[in-house]
């Protein structure tokens, strides 16, 4: 009798187990739609890689959310479950956990198409094939320029449609009447923060190196595409100071092992400013907003300009950060709403009055200064206005006193390393670094016309030339 107890209750967890995690998956696509949108498991795999790092770094916010979706709900689901399975007939009762757990495991994969990403390990090789190594390009300096390199977070042309916001949310950036590529679109390995400054100055895709690519991850752990060859790397053999500035934690998402491994001598992020004195009761989730941080790189700026050495100032901003963005003090005091759009807005300010300082200062003499939007905007509350528009692309433009002139409209990621170089005054034979095409000034060759389509279906393949970029040492 003991034993046939022991197996009864034995059963019973099992099931219960079952069921729960069944319900802990649909919990967790629910909370990752709803707080992210649509993500792929090519993002969910690299940022797994980083464990509880992720946790620490990023806003508490999205820590209590977790909680609350994946933790708690899950647990009321699963009593309530319990509650309606005993009035089941109890063969009934054994047949629905497994069941459950085996539509949860099939929804799951298929909502993060995991699917397409075990396909991957066997189509062509499209980076193999497509990759010209910076390293093999001799570039030729013209009448080098100082770069100011700006990511913000999110921003997308769309924002300045006044036929879905009723105003240009993006007025200030616009009227900087800079030179812009209008279909700069989102090609694969290119869809969050990391990815996208990784593809813009590296000009591949963040792709494979994941928790499901067990011979390679201790590598990553210790060295963030060690033999590839970068902007900052460009830029540090030729006498360049390369320095990071950001809102949010550098640590978040290994940021801060990519910028170390390529070249930056200085790197800023939430821990340094608190370091630096600033206080956490001024600073959002993530960390510095947008205000202050533009207060910071001015200074940094002023003081990179009078140093005669030329110099790389990257920033990244946060406070347009789904799922709600962040109004500063400073924002509303400005009259900005504490609604997305104002956000976006005061955003769009504090870059162009960055710029205009810069410009009142006179250091836009020798320097030039390059404003991107890292990705397409995730799930925020204008997604649906967003969403509108035929074709959705990022925000992007370059200002000069003497811009080159761009050979075409359309720009990915990638695009941007042989794209910036060429800006700030260096000649690229033949337009190509790594997997972009220069878009400006004229050469020989110009990206295929289906490039981007033929991206979508095999640039996430497999590749073992793109693996050996990961391995140990730095970038030459």
């Amino acid at each position: 009798m003991p034993i046939s107890f022991s197996t009864f209750q034995c059963e019973r967890l099992v099931r219960g187990a079952l069921s729960l995690a069944a319900i802990f998956l649909f919990c967790l696509s629910y909370w990752i739609h709803r707080y992210f949108g649509q993500v792929d498991i090519h993002q969910l795999a690299y940022h797994l890689n980083f464990g509880l790092d992720i946790a620490r770094s990023s806003d508490p916010v999205f820590t209590k959310r977790f909680v609350r979706w994946c933790v708690l709900a899950p647990l009321l689901c699963f009593v309530l479950l319990g509650w309606a399975q005993r009035r089941l007939a109890p063969a009934l009762q054994r047949r629905l956990p497994p069941v459950l757990l085996a539509v949860a495991i099939g929804f799951w994969l298929w909502d993060v198409s995991a699917f397409k990403y075990l396909e991957a390990n066997f189509g062509p090789d499209y980076f193999g094939a497509n990759y010209v190594p910076p390293a093999s390009v001799a570039l030729h300096e013209r009448q080098a320029k100082n770069l100011v390199l700006i990511y913000v977070e999110s921003l997308e042309n769309g924002y300045a449609d006044r036929s879905a916001f009723g105003r240009d949310l993006l007025q200030p950036l616009t009227a900087l009447h800079g030179t812009s590529f209008p279909a700069y679109e989102q090609a694969p390995g290119t869809g969050w923060t990391i990815a996208a400054m990784v593809a813009t100055q590296c000009a591949v895709p963040l792709e494979r190196v994941s928790i499901f690519d067990g011979n390679t991850q201790g590598q990553m752990m210790q060295s963030f595409l060690g033999k590839a060859v970068c902007l900052s790397d460009l830029l540090a053999q030729r006498g360049y100071r390369n320095v990071f500035m950001g809102g949010a934690a550098s640590s978040f998402a290994g940021k801060d092992k990519f910028l170390r491994q390529h070249h930056y001598h200085e790197i800023y992020g939430k821990d340094e400013w608190l370091q630096r004195g600033a206080s956490e009761s001024s600073m959002n989730g993530w960390g510095l907003f947008d205000a202050d941080l533009f207060r910071e790189a001015k200074a940094r700026l002023r003081e990179l300009a009078a140093s005669k050495q030329k110099f790389n100032l990257s920033l990244l901003t946060v406070d347009t950060h789904e799922p709600a963005g962040m109004l500063s003090a400073q924002c509303a005091q400005q009259g900005y709403t504490e609604k997305f759009d104002g956000i976006v807005s005061c955003t769009a300010a504090a870059v162009a009055d960055f710029v205009r300082f810069a410009q009142r200062n006179g250091y836009l003499e020798n320097t030039n200064v390059v404003i991107l939007g890292d990705h397409l905007s995730r799930k925020n509350p204008l997604s649906a206005q967003l969403a509108q528009a035929p074709r959705r692309t990022i925000f992007n433009t370059f200002l000069a006193h003497d811009a080159p002139l761009a050979n075409r409209s359309q720009l990915l990621h990638f695009d941007l390393l042989p794209t910036i170089m060429e800006f700030i005054g260096y000649q690229v034979p033949g337009g190509r670094l790594g997997l972009g095409y220069s878009g400006f000034n004229v050469h020989g060759t110009l990206p295929p016309p289906q490039r981007l389509t033929a991206m979508e279906r095999d640039l996430l393949n497999r590749s073992s030339e793109y693996l050996a970029l990961w391995e140990g040492g730095g970038a030459q």
